[in-house]
Formats: structure tokens, sequence, C-alpha cells
């Protein structure tokens, strides 16, 4: 498998130069020269694969770096770490939830970063270097990144999150794991401010030539991949004679994305449907041909709270951003804006009707379906437990308890810095940590 520039098609690379190199030199991101496409014959064979085996047939299209067995054993060991099953569908009348919270830090990012640590711990020592890693979190990428590298000592990672913007337990997870390879840095400022400051230690990497430095948000790669295999797989599940349509609530864009590839794939899937919130760039783009950054607003949904969907520009690209293409980009997605408000009244609704609780992010997809309903087979994509929204939930809904297993958490010491938006000042602190 080779990739590109997405403005350079000439600067063409394998799997593990994007790997290790994050951006091109022209500062925008990589994406695959082609995606390849499953012929229907191999679905039948793919159909009946145990999750595991199901993720190493995939993951091998696009992953040319390491052997068969190397790949397999991966994946092997990181999914033997997550509870039960590593996604769940649940039936809810006529459509489906797929649940994608079932790793250790009860969000979607486990899937693809219990992996990248095995990964990124493998080629560590094949290169012989220690990787710095460099995370920006609406929430969740965070603590699932500090779960998956804590116990590899040839992996620094650096944490940065948005001060008093995400959720407590949230918080709470990134906070109170103590490692020496594990540094967290609270910003005043937003997701956004965290994601441009990393991009800029990036555009630097002559300061850090000892190193090799890696971004583990969805920008990387790796993680898109493993992310596209739960809509292969639960597409090829699910398919009777209709085609699955995915809603999906959408920040950076990654999760998005990764409906796309497996679309391009050929796996039987309709229309892609990104929902925000209050913060709808791509509403905005999709609907009205209007590229422009919003306002910034703080939601009961934090983990979407994001104004410029870093990943979004990947599918800019694949169309080459001609307002004639835009019909085209249209008959893959739609979208979809629920207000805060909206989110809010539907998270009493669902439970009082259906006495079931879910997460803010996932009430967003929830109620774009109800908004939209189309027909045959519709997919909302859970992406979190509500337990990590726990508190912005009991002001909704009062007679909910937090679980004896979250008391303890609360009960832990915090450790993290918190900065202003002074790049030297975090660049220093940084370079004195490594």
């Amino acid at each position: 498998m080779y990739y590109n520039s997405i403005n350079n098609k000439l600067n063409i690379k394998n799997f593990i130069s994007i790997f290790l190199n994050n951006i091109p030199k022209d500062k925008t991101l990589f994406f695959p020269f082609k995606i390849p496409k499953i012929s229907k014959k191999y679905f039948s064979f793919l159909k009946n694969k145990s999750y595991i085996d199901f993720s190493f047939y995939i993951s091998k299209y696009f992953i040319d770096y390491i052997n068969d067995e190397k790949l397999y054993n991966i994946l092997n060991n990181s999914y033997l770490k997550f509870n039960n099953e590593i996604i769940k569908l649940e039936s809810l009348n006529d459509n489906y939830i797929l649940n994608l919270n079932t790793g250790k830090t009860l969000a979607f990012k486990d899937i693809a970063l219990v992996p990248l640590g095995f990964l990124l711990n493998f080629v560590s020592k094949i290169i012989n270097k220690k990787i710095i890693i460099f995370c920006a979190t609406s929430g969740d990428t965070g603590s699932a990144a500090i779960n998956s590298f804590k116990n590899f000592n040839n992996i620094k990672l650096f944490t940065f999150f948005p001060f008093n913007m995400i959720s407590d337990i949230q918080r709470k997870q990134i906070t109170t794991i103590k490692r020496n390879n594990i540094h967290n840095i609270s910003l005043i400022g937003n997701f956004d401010s965290a994601q441009f400051l990393i991009k800029k230690i990036f555009e630097n990497l002559k300061l850090f030539k000892k190193n090799f430095l890696v971004s583990v948000n969805s920008i990387n790669w790796f993680r898109i991949v493993l992310q596209t295999v739960y809509y292969c797989f639960s597409s090829l599940k699910l398919f009777k004679n209709n085609l699955i349509n995915y809603y999906v609530p959408t920040g950076n864009f990654g999760n998005a994305l990764s409906v796309y590839v497996a679309k391009k794939m050929g796996f039987p899937i309709g229309k892609i449907i990104v929902c925000n919130n209050d913060n709808y760039y791509i509403d905005n783009f999709l609907k009205y041909e209007n590229i422009q950054n919003n306002f910034f607003k703080k939601t009961i949904s934090p983990s979407i709270d994001i104004t410029i969907p870093s990943n979004f520009i990947r599918i800019i690209n694949v169309y080459k951003y001609k307002i004639k293409k835009l019909n085209e980009i249209n008959s893959i997605f739609f979208s979809d804006k629920i207000y805060n408000r909206y989110i809010i009244l539907s998270l009493e609704f669902f439970y009082l009707k259906y006495k079931k609780i879910y997460d803010p992010h996932t009430i967003t997809s929830l109620t774009s379906l109800i908004k939209e309903n189309l027909k045959f087979n519709n997919v909302v994509v859970s992406t979190a437990y509500p337990i990590k929204f726990f508190f912005s939930i009991k002001k909704i809904i009062p007679s909910i308890k937090l679980n004896f297993k979250f008391k303890k958490t609360f009960k832990l010491v915090e450790s993290y810095k918190i900065f202003s938006l002074n790049y030297n000042l975090i660049l220093n602190y940084v370079k004195k940590k490594i």
C-alpha cells in the first residue's frame, strides 16, 4: 500500500514512512494512493471471522511494514485486553446501536489506540530510538493513549487537554495514572488550540533529532485503519438486502472518515450522517458550501466540541474541492446539527421513554436518527459509556448513581500542569521532560 500527500500526488510513501513522519513537508495530511477494493466473493470468507481475525485481514491491505505473524500478534494481544466483545451491536426498534465503548477507558478510542501502543513499542525496538508521542485530546483520546502506552518505557507521552472543557471523569482518567513516561498538560484554550500547538511542534522536528515524534490523534493513519475495521465488520454482519447507514457523532472527523474508507473498499454502506453539536463546521460546509471557523461553544458533548476538524481536509481533497463536486460529496455524506438544548432534552426523553441512559455524543446521533428517519438499516454509533459524563447527566436525570469503581477514581491524586497558550514555554517544558 502506498500513500501520498493530499496536495502532492508525486510525494509517494510506504506505510512506515507516513507512520513515523505524521504530516508531509507541505504540512497537509497523508492519504492512500488508492483505496483497495474488496470483491464480494471475499465477503463470504470474511463474514464468519472473529473480530480479531477480521481486523487482521482488513489491516493487511494498509500495513505492509510488518509480517503477518507480527501484525496478528499485535491485534490479538491488544483485543484480549478487552472485557468481553470488542464491539457490540444492540437492537433499537428497527435500527441498531453500534457500541464501541467496551475497552478499559469506556470509549471508542481504545479500539485503535491499544493496538497502536503495541505497534509503537515494536517499531521503537526496530529503529532503536525512543518515541515521543503528542496527543491533543477533547476528552477520550488522552485517557485511551495513557492506558495504551503507560507500560512501555521506551515511549514518552505528552497529553494536551483544554482546561475546564472536558468532563471530570475524563480528566481523572487522564491525570490519575502515575508513570514516569506520562506527562499531562492542561491548556487555557480549547481542543483546536491544543491541536495547533502540536502541529507547530511537528513543524519543528529538527529540535528533536534524537527521537521520533508521533501523533496519536486521528491524523495518524493506523488509527483510521483500525477504526475502519469496525465499520467493515458491522456492515457485513447486518447486511441483508439494504445498505447500512451510519449516524456518527463528529468532532475531528476521524470516525466519519473511517466509515468513508470502509464504503470505498466496497462494504455495504449507504449514507454517512455526520452529527455536529453547536460547533457545526462540517454541517455548514455540506449544506451551504460555507468554509468558516465558527465561534467555539462549550456543550454537554465535549468530545465533539471542535471547530476545525482536521481530518475533513482528506475528504475535501479527494474531490479536489470544486463546487461542482459537492453533489458527489453529498451523495455519500449527510450532515445534521443538534443544538445543546436539544441534546439535553433528548437525554431526558430516552430515559423517560425507554429507561435508557446514553452518553451525550450518542444522544446527538440518536436525535438525528429520529429527525432524519432514513429508510432501511440505520446504525447509531455509540462512542462512549454514559458514566464518563456522569455529572452532566445527573443534572438532567438526578436519580442516576456513580458506581463504586468510579468513586475510587475520585479519591486518586491528580497530576498535571496548567499552561497558557505560550508555545515557547510549553516547548521548553517538553524538552526538559524528554
